[in-house]
């Protein structure tokens, strides 16, 4: 019973370590631009459907504080438990601040998500791609990830591990939409948007 069951622990661990990173035919595509074309080909409807989700949710809040504020309609508990979860995934300090969602809660520029996925993986191929699903090379300091090779011996950071390579690119959105460091770049964003001008991955 004992060897059954190592048996299919053995098989469900190899099963989950194989759905890291790209699949074996990516990895055994060895022309450079070949390559390259299918890293695109592969992560472009991933990005797509991030930014739908991003999308999603800029809707939502353009809707809220049309009814909020002009026509004061009745609002549905829904409603407000989904304004209450976004303001906590974007950490919107003012939950009423209409202007500070719409700053956080906007799409990436699918040339910068393309090129920073790029560099960060070597094009997919970076352990901890294969190992955790992780394009951007993003820290954790919890007990799950991947402990990075010549980490100094007082640092505590792991390499965050995803479930998938969608989750690696939706992570990594919101990560420049809600956190300090990548103030500036929003209100560029933001200000490229009001002026109508095209705010590029460059």
């Amino acid at each position: 019973m004992y060897r059954y069951l190592f048996i299919l622990l053995f098989l469900f661990a190899n099963a989950n370590a194989y759905k890291a990173g790209f699949s074996k035919d990516y990895y055994d595509i060895h022309d450079t631009k070949a390559k390259k074309a299918a890293f695109i080909k592969i992560l472009l409807p991933k990005i797509i459907n991030a930014q739908d989700q991003i999308l999603s949710d800029r809707a939502f809040i353009k809707i809220f504080f049309k009814k909020f504020l002009f026509t004061y309609s009745y609002l549905s508990r829904k409603d407000i438990i989904r304004l209450i979860n976004l303001s906590k995934k974007y950490r919107v300090k003012q939950m009423y601040n209409e202007n500070e969602y719409l700053e956080k809660i906007d799409t990436i520029p699918v040339a910068l998500v393309l090129a920073q996925a790029a560099v960060e993986s070597a094009w997919g191929g970076s352990r901890f791609v294969r190992e955790g699903n992780n394009l951007f090379g993003e820290w954790t300091w919890g007990k799950k990830g991947i402990i990075p090779a010549g980490r100094d011996e007082n640092a505590k950071h792991k390499i965050r591990i995803f479930e998938s390579l969608d989750d690696s690119i939706a992570r990594y959105m919101l990560n420049l939409n809600r956190h300090y460091s990548y103030k500036e770049f929003r209100q560029l964003r933001a200000q490229n948007r009001i002026s109508g001008k095209h705010f590029s991955g460059l």
